[in-house]
C-alpha cells in the first residue's frame, strides 16, 4: 500500500536535506505530478522512503566523515573546506556561468547550444560584438580619468598642524627678550600689548607650518606615488579597468610584499641585493572565491587560486618563514600526478576562450595553490608551531594569511595590518544596492544584444536569399544533358515538347524579396537602445554616424561628449569609494608601519578624484583659464605677485599634461629674478635701459647656463 508524506518530507525526498549533507536525494520523474491532486499531499511508496531513508543517511555520514577528516588536518583541513563551501556557493548562484557568458559575449561567440540551433537551421553565424564595442569604449573613458595626465588621488595634510613644542617655547623667548629691551629702555609695558606680539608670532608660526604640511603632503604624494609606478599599480589598474567592464564584477590586490633583485654596479662591479618591495596586481574574477554570507565584502574570508611552476616552489626553499619540508612534500607529490584540487567546472571552457591550455591537460605543469586570507582559530595556529606568546587565547580567531599546496600548508602568517581584513578590492561597472556583485556591460546589454544579432544574422540570409534569382526547373521538360545545377549569363535551355500539351515554361525565375532595409532599420534601432542602456553613445568611441542636432559640429559633439562623461560619475564614484580610497590607505598604513623616511607624519588624508575629474575636468581646466586672464592686470598682479603667478601657471600645466616643475621657475629662482629687478630700477636709466640689467642677463641668472631654474 503507498504511504502518505507531508510537504515537509516531501522537501527531503525531492530536493535534499536542508543539512549540508549533500546534493539533492531523489527528484520525482518528469512526467509526474509531484503533488497530490488537492496540492498538499503527495504519494510515495514505502520502499522509496525507505531507500531515499538510507541514500540520506549514507551521504550525512560521507559528509561528516569528511569533515572529521579535514579537521584532522588542522590550518590545510579548515582552508581546504573553505574553499570547497565558497566555489560551491559560486556555483549554486549561477557566478561562475555568468563570468564565462560574460567573457564569450566580449568574444563574440555563440554558447554550445545557441550554436546548435544556428546550424540546425543552416543561417548565418554572424555575431554583432556590439557589447564589446560598448566594453571598449567604457575602459578607454575610465582611462582618460584615471591614467591620462593628473593622478587622480592626493596626500592632503591636516588642516589644523600642531606646532611643535620648540617653536611655542621660541615664541615665549623671543617676546621675553623684546619686554626686557623694552624695561631696559625705560618703556612701560603693555600686556595687552604682549599678548598681541605672542598672537602675532603665533600665528605667523601656524601659518609657516601649514605651508610646510602643505609642500610635506606633496613630496608624500610624490613619494607614495614612486611606490605605485615601481610595484606595477598603474598596470593592473589597466587591466582592472578592463574586466570592470566585462564582468560583474573586478578586483585589485596590494600591497603585497616581495622579494625583488636589486642590481647596483659599484666600482665597475655588480652588486646584487634582495630587498623588499611592494607589488599591486589585478587578479582575475574566476580565481576569486569569498565567503558569500559576510555582510562586508572587506571583513569576509577570501581565497585566490593561484598557479605556480616548480621553479616558484623550488625558489620558496629557504626563505624565512616558509615550511620547508611541506614545500618538498608538495613537489613529491605532485611529481607524482596529485595536486588538482581546485579545479572549478568553468575551467575548461574559461582556458579555451582566453588562449590556454586545459588546465586538465597541464602539460605546462601548474601548480595550484590556494592563497587564503581569513580568520584561524588559535588552537589550530598553536598546533601548527606558533607560540603561546604570539597566541595567547586559544581560543580567539586570529586574521591570518596563507598558502597551501594540495593539504601542504606552505606559510602561514598573521596579518600584520592594524585594520584586519584582506588587500583585495572589488567593484562593479554597475552596483545593485545590497548586493556584493552587480553586472558588468555584457549583462547590460543582454537582451538588446540577443535581438541585435538575430538580426544581423536575419539580414545576412536575406542579403543571400535576395541576391539572385531563384530558379524553377522541370526536370522531365528538360535535355537530360543539360546541367541544371549549373547557371552563368547568356546560358541555353534546351527544352521538350510537354506530353500534356501545357505552355507552361520549363525553366521560371523569380527575385525573392529583400527585406534588408528593414532589418538593417531593426538593427541601427537596437544600437541607438544600446547607446541609452548603456551610457556610451557611439561618438564616444570615434562614430559619429547618425548623429543628429549639436553632433554635426565640432563645438557641439565636444558639448555631447562631456554630458556623456557624465554618466560614468557613478562607475567612477564606485571606483574611488570601493577601490582607490581602502587601497591607498592600506599603502598609507604600511608605509607608517614599516618605513623609516619620516615622509608621512600620520595626520594626512588620502584624497581621492576621480569622480570629480570624470565631471569638472574640462570645466576646472576653463575656469583657471579664465582667472589666469583676469589676473593679468598690474592691480592683481601686485596682490598676487611673481610666486602667486608662477603657482598658478605649474597648476594649469600639469592639468593639461604638461610637467610644471619643468616649465616655470622654482620660487628660488623667481626671488632671484625680482632681485635682480629691484637692482636694476635702482641703477641709472631703469630698467631696460643700457645701464640696467638686460632681460637675457636676469634669464642667465635666474635659469644658469644649462637651461634649468637654479
Amino acid at each position: 500500500m503507498p504511504g502518505l508524506t507531508t510537504n515537509a518530507n516531501v522537501r527531503n525526498l525531492s530536493t535534499g536535506s536542508a543539512s549540508s549533507a549533500g546534493p539533492a536525494i531523489a527528484s520525482p520523474p518528469a512526467n509526474s505530478n509531484p503533488m497530490g491532486d488537492g496540492g498538499l499531499l503527495r504519494i510515495v511508496s514505502n520502499e522509496d522512503m525507505v531507500n531515499a531513508e538510507n541514500d540520506e543517511g549514507r551521504q550525512q555520514r560521507e559528509h561528516e566523515e569528511a569533515s572529521e577528516e579535514l579537521k584532522r588536518q588542522g590550518i590545510a583541513g579548515h582552508i581546504r573546506e573553505q574553499f570547497y563551501d565558497f566555489r560551491s556557493q559560486r556555483e549554486t548562484r549561477g557566478i561562475s556561468v555568468r563570468l564565462v557568458e560574460a567573457l564569450r559575449v566580449y568574444r563574440g561567440e555563440y554558447s554550445d547550444s545557441k550554436l546548435a540551433e544556428i546550424r540546425k537551421f543552416g543561417g548565418s553565424q554572424v555575431y554583432s560584438r556590439l557589447s564589446a564595442l560598448k566594453c571598449r569604449g567604457a575602459t578607454a573613458m575610465l582611462r582618460d580619468i584615471y591614467l591620462a595626465g593628473e593622478r587622480p588621488w592626493f596626500v592632503e595634510p591636516t588642516p589644523d598642524p600642531t606646532l611643535p613644542e620648540d617653536i611655542t617655547k621660541s615664541v615665549m623667548d623671543l617676546v621675553n627678550v623684546e619686554t626686557q629691551k623694552m624695561q631696559a629702555a625705560g618703556q612701560p609695558i603693555d600686556q595687552a600689548q604682549v599678548q598681541g606680539r605672542v598672537k602675532q608670532l603665533t600665528q605667523s608660526a601656524e601659518k609657516a607650518a601649514l605651508k610646510q604640511a602643505h609642500e610635506d603632503a606633496k613630496d608624500a604624494t610624490v613619494y607614495l606615488d614612486d611606490m605605485l609606478v615601481e610595484g606595477g599599480f598603474y598596470d593592473s589598474l589597466t587591466a582592472f579597468l578592463h574586466d570592470l567592464a566585462i564582468f560583474p564584477y573586478a578586483f585589485m590586490k596590494g600591497p603585497v610584499v616581495k622579494m625583488a633583485t636589486d642590481v647596483k654596479w659599484e666600482n665597475g662591479e655588480a652588486v646584487v641585493k634582495d630587498l623588499p618591495k611592494m607589488y599591486w596586481t589585478s587578479p582575475s574574477p574566476f580565481d576569486i572565491y569569498w565567503q558569500s554570507g559576510a555582510p562586508n565584502f572587506h571583513d569576509c574570508d577570501i581565497i585566490e587560486h593561484l598557479r605556480l611552476t616548480r621553479a616558484d616552489l623550488n625558489n620558496l626553499i629557504g626563505v624565512p618563514g616558509y615550511n620547508e619540508q611541506n614545500i618538498r612534500d608538495a613537489l613529491t607529490e605532485f611529481g607524482n600526478g596529485g595536486l588538482s584540487d581546485w579545479l572549478d567546472y568553468t575551467d575548461t571552457e574559461r582556458a579555451h576562450m582566453e588562449g590556454r591550455e586545459d588546465p586538465h591537460i597541464n602539460i605546462s605543469n601548474l601548480i595550484d595553490t590556494l592563497e587564503f586570507h581569513g580568520k584561524i582559530q588559535g588552537s589550530m595556529l598553536l598546533d601548527y608551531g606558533f607560540t603561546s606568546q604570539e597566541i595567547p587565547d586559544k581560543e580567539v580567531d586570529y586574521f591570518c594569511t596563507a598558502w597551501i599546496v594540495g593539504s601542504h600548508v606552505i606559510k602561514v602568517q598573521i596579518d600584520p595590518n592594524p585594520r584586519k581584513n584582506h588587500p583585495y578590492y572589488k567593484t562593479s561597472f554597475e552596483k545593485i544596492p545590497g548586493a556584493i556583485i552587480g553586472f558588468g556591460i555584457p549583462e547590460i546589454l543582454d537582451d538588446i544584444q540577443e535581438v541585435a544579432n538575430a538580426s544581423l544574422r536575419s539580414l545576412v540570409n536575406n542579403l543571400s536569399i535576395a541576391s539572385g534569382p531563384q530558379v524553377i526547373v522541370n526536370d522531365d521538360r528538360i535535355d537530360p544533358a543539360q546541367d541544371t545545377d549549373d547557371l552563368y549569363p547568356w546560358k541555353r535551355w534546351h527544352t521538350l515538347n510537354d506530353p500534356m500539351g501545357s505552355a507552361e515554361p520549363a525553366v521560371n525565375f523569380f527575385q525573392p524579396q529583400s527585406n534588408s532595409q528593414e532589418l538593417l532599420s531593426v538593427y541601427n534601432q537596437m544600437t541607438l537602445i544600446a547607446d541609452e542602456i548603456s551610457a556610451i553613445p557611439r561618438y564616444m568611441t570615434g562614430s559619429a554616424t547618425g548623429q543628429a542636432g549639436a553632433g554635426r559640429t565640432a563645438s557641439g559633439l565636444n558639448m555631447l561628449m562631456q554630458n556623456a562623461g557624465k554618466v560614468l560619475q557613478s562607475v567612477a564614484a564606485n571606483i574611488d569609494s570601493d577601490i582607490f580610497s581602502p587601497l591607498l590607505q592600506r599603502l598609507y598604513d604600511t608605509v607608517l608601519l614599516t618605513d623609516s623616511s619620516k615622509k608621512l607624519q600620520g595626520d594626512e588624508q588620502i584624497r581621492v578624484r576621480g569622480v570629480v575629474f570624470a565631471n569638472q575636468r574640462e570645466t576646472e581646466r576653463s575656469r583657471m583659464l579664465e582667472f589666469l586672464q583676469l589676473t593679468g592686470n598690474p592691480i592683481d598682479s601686485q596682490i598676487v605677485g611673481m610666486e602667486g603667478r608662477a603657482e598658478l601657471l605649474r597648476e594649469i600645466a600639469d592639468r593639461i599634461g604638461l610637467d610644471g616643475t619643468t616649465i616655470v621657475p622654482d620660487a628660488e629662482a623667481i626671488t632671484a629674478m625680482q632681485q635682480q629687478q629691484s637692482m636694476a630700477q635702482q641703477q641709472p636709466g631703469g630698467p631696460g635701459d643700457e645701464a640696467g640689467a638686460p632681460e637675457e642677463g636676469l634669464k642667465a641668472q635666474a635659469y644658469g647656463p644649462s637651461g634649468n631654474a637654479v
